[in-house]
């Protein structure tokens, strides 16, 4: 008996499964000789029977309740199997954790919180202190107050001594009042000391005796303040054992503030700047006076007063002049002076 034709989409695939697999059975008893009349008719029946309808109809609500619970015995059977941890991985992962107890990413975030902690320590609490360089005068004088070099920690501060010619004045021994809180350093020979404060907040005096001149040179040292003196020329009145001769009259006067600001930079309060041919120099038009600024050496007209620097730095004051005689590397030339 042949069985009745199929339509696929009335049934599941386990359906279509299960008849393939009932043709392939009547199909091997066949061929074995085993096709009795009761197996085929009970075949037969088990085809033409209306239950195997009702079978194949039921079949698709088993099939969609299958789809509505995925977590099935089938489902599970295909998932690979997993493999138990051996005594040899157990070993090795317990050896990985001593060698390298964190993960890079708690490394990374260590590291990074490392940087910002010395970020921190490195930060100073208080804005850096401004840099300075200055000239200030040295007045041997009695009831003269001493001259203050400002310092700060982790800062050098140079100090430069030059006679009134502006020549080096060399050093002969120097004595601090608190070396525990300052270090100073000296070859020995030269005429600069170098001045550095161990701590934030400390004050000292510093003496200084200087080549052929008996009275020492008092200074007071303090830190901790919102400027700090980089380099500092003291400029002792007097003659040093490297002064220069004069150019006029027996002595040098002594120079004023006021050139000593200019000899910074500094223009004189309520001066009137001027302007000089060549870029030679600056001058300043104060107090009915001319004060010229230059690294040259004025011959004419004769100067009043006169500031000197180490680095060959001049302040000059004499009357109004529109023309300057200088020396420029031994030869004279002349100078203009414009807005007078």
């Amino acid at each position: 008996m042949v069985a009745p034709a199929l339509h696929a989409a009335e049934y599941s695939i386990d359906q279509l499964n299960a008849l393939v697999q009932q043709a392939q059975y009547k199909q091997a008893l066949s061929t074995e000789g085993n096709n009795s009349a009761a197996l085929t008719n009970d075949l037969n029946a088990t085809d033409d029977s209306p239950s195997t309808t009702d079978n194949a109809a039921s079949t698709p609500k088993n099939a969609n309740a299958a789809t509505d619970h995925p977590n099935t015995t089938d489902f599970e059977t295909q998932k690979p199997p997993q493999k138990v941890p051996t005594l040899r991985d157990r070993a090795f992962k317990e050896l990985m954790d001593k060698i390298s107890p964190l993960t890079p990413e708690q490394i990374l975030h260590m590291r990074q919180q490392e940087d910002k902690t010395q970020q921190a320590i490195a930060t100073t609490p208080n804005t850096p202190p401004i840099p300075v360089s200055s000239t200030l005068t040295v007045d041997l004088s009695p009831g003269i107050t001493p001259p203050v070099v400002r310092l700060a920690s982790g800062f050098v501060t140079s100090l430069v001594f030059v006679d009134s010619s502006g020549q080096p004045w060399p050093i002969a021994d120097y004595s601090l009042g608190n070396p525990g809180d300052f270090n100073i350093q000296w070859d020995k020979k030269a005429h600069t000391l170098f001045i550095q404060s161990t701590t934030t907040y400390s004050s000292a005096n510093l003496a200084i005796r200087l080549a052929k001149l008996d009275t020492p040179v008092m200074i007071s040292l303090v830190s901790g303040q919102k400027y700090v003196d980089y380099r500092v020329d003291l400029q002792v009145q007097g003659r040093g054992p490297n002064a220069l001769a004069p150019m006029t009259g027996d002595a040098l006067p002594n120079a004023s503030p006021l050139l000593l600001n200019a000899l910074d930079g500094i223009p004189p309060p309520g001066s009137q700047e001027l302007e000089v041919s060549g870029g030679l120099g600056r001058a300043w038009l104060s107090g009915g006076k001319l004060i010229f600024r230059t690294q040259l050496i004025v011959l004419s007209p004769a100067w009043s007063t006169i500031a000197s620097s180490p680095d060959g730095t001049r302040v000059y004051e004499m009357i109004q002049t529109p023309l300057i005689l200088a020396s420029h590397n031994g030869k004279p030339i002349e100078i203009v002076i414009k807005g007078l």
